[in-house]
């Protein structure tokens, strides 16, 4: 064993020790070091000042100290970190012993009656071989649990009822529970609609070692009933004949929040919250086209504001501005839930009015119109009017059509002294 460099002796009798010396030689030859304590005082220091390979502890010391019980204390204190250690004993009869030890970590066992060097030899090379498994094992437990505890997303193991065996800090957070309190909960509970079967994973007793991940986006609730938005990954996996799921989720409600928002911006005028002309030209091509199938008479009604350039130029933008957000208020109030209303552009407004005929178009546009009139703005003493152009949306006639066809009726509005509704004949 080339790799055996430091070996730590603790026994309070020199002729124990020379003999557990002269076996170590005739196994390692010189090229191992060997450190002799008589008591546990020295030992530790040399332990805290020097890295041990393996440590030959004597079960019963001079001082009345049980070597036993300091080894198991080392082992308490160290953890993983402490050299493996063999406890030797000069007593006949230890087999209650002998298992206490390797209960608390102890690597081996022997009496100093049945000690070879052969024996000792193997002991030392199954101590230090197991010694280095357990590291291993705690290396990689360490990876795992920075990973699980430090990922961004919640992780959750599941046994295969859907019962919680780990939960990580980002699930516990998530959730909001206190650190450890998610084990034992069902998925059911956390989110109401969960079921493994959900996912179309492979039927358990199909799965030879692991299935593909499965990716559902569903609702849940934390512990304080607040909702969350959650995109669901789940993978199965078996071991030695059992079913093991993870679950990876993300709170997807703060993306849902901003995809909302950018769709909002994509069809919503800045400055007046109305749809803008792009949003508008989709709905009521759609609209155009229910209007064909169903017959049912439909109209374009567009509206400017009267001398808007004068408002801009007498009072400032900013006053212009307030102009145009006090008419969408009326606007919106003036029409119906079925109207599709949007800002044109500049002081323009555009509204289709779906299943509407002359009687019923001229009575919208005469209501906004007066509504309009009536808006009182202390920077604007001289108050709001608007001219409205009417035109019908026949069947077969093109948004673009229909639009040029209110505009010029808006426009012999404009010239018929304004503040009027007239319609494209």
């Amino acid at each position: 064993m080339k790799y055996l460099k430091k070996i730590l002796v603790l026994d309070d009798d020199e002729n124990d020790y020379l003999l557990i010396e002269d076996m170590l030689r005739q196994t390692y030859g010189k090229g191992i070091s060997i450190d002799w304590a008589k008591d546990c005082a020295s030992a530790s220091q040399l332990l805290e000042s020097q890295n041990f390979d393996v440590c030959l502890f004597d079960y019963y010391l001079n001082d009345k100290v049980n070597g036993l019980e300091w080894a198991q204390s080392l082992i308490s204190d160290k953890g993983i970190t402490c050299p493996p250690i063999i406890l030797l004993t000069g007593i006949e009869s230890f087999e209650n012993v002998d298992l206490s030890a390797s209960e608390s970590g102890i690597a081996d066992f022997i009496a100093k009656s049945e000690l070879t060097a052969k024996h000792l030899e193997h002991s030392i090379r199954y101590a230090m071989q197991t010694r280095r498994m357990l590291r291993e094992i705690a290396r990689c437990d360490a990876r795992f649990r920075l990973f699980f505890d430090h990922a961004h997303e919640g992780i959750l193991l599941l046994d295969q009822f859907g019962k919680v065996l780990q939960a990580n800090r980002s699930a516990e957070l998530m959730f909001c529970y206190e650190r450890g309190t998610m084990e034992g909960l069902y998925m059911h509970q956390l989110i109401h609609e969960f079921s493994l079967e959900e996912f179309g994973l492979p039927d358990s007793q199909a799965v030879a070692r692991e299935a593909p991940t499965m990716m559902e986006r569903m609702k849940g609730r934390d512990q304080r009933g607040h909702a969350l938005d959650l995109e669901i990954g789940i993978s199965m996996a078996k071991a030695d004949g059992e079913i093991f799921y993870a679950a990876s989720l993300i709170n997807i409600r703060h993306h849902l929040a901003q995809h909302e928002e950018l769709v909002k911006l994509a069809h919503t005028d800045s400055l007046t919250g109305l749809m803008n002309r792009r949003h508008f030209r989709i709905l009521a091509d759609q609209e155009i086209s229910r209007a064909e199938r169903t017959n049912h008479q439909l109209f374009l009604m567009m509206l400017d504001i009267d001398h808007f350039k004068r408002v801009n130029d007498t009072h400032g933008h900013d006053v212009g501005d307030h102009a145009l957000i006090a008419i969408a208020e009326v606007l919106n109030s003036g029409i119906r839930s079925m109207d599709i209303l949007s800002r044109w552009g500049g002081e323009e407004f555009l509204v289709l009015l779906p299943e509407t005929d002359l009687t019923g178009a001229m009575l919208i546009a005469e209501r906004v119109r007066h509504q309009v009139s009536q808006i009182k703005l202390p920077k604007i003493p001289e108050g709001l009017t608007i001219s409205i152009g009417l035109c019908e949306a026949k069947p077969g006639m093109e948004l673009k059509t229909a639009t040029s066809l209110a505009d010029q009726a808006l426009y012999q509005a404009k010239a018929s002294g304004r503040n009027c509704v007239v319609c494209h004949e």
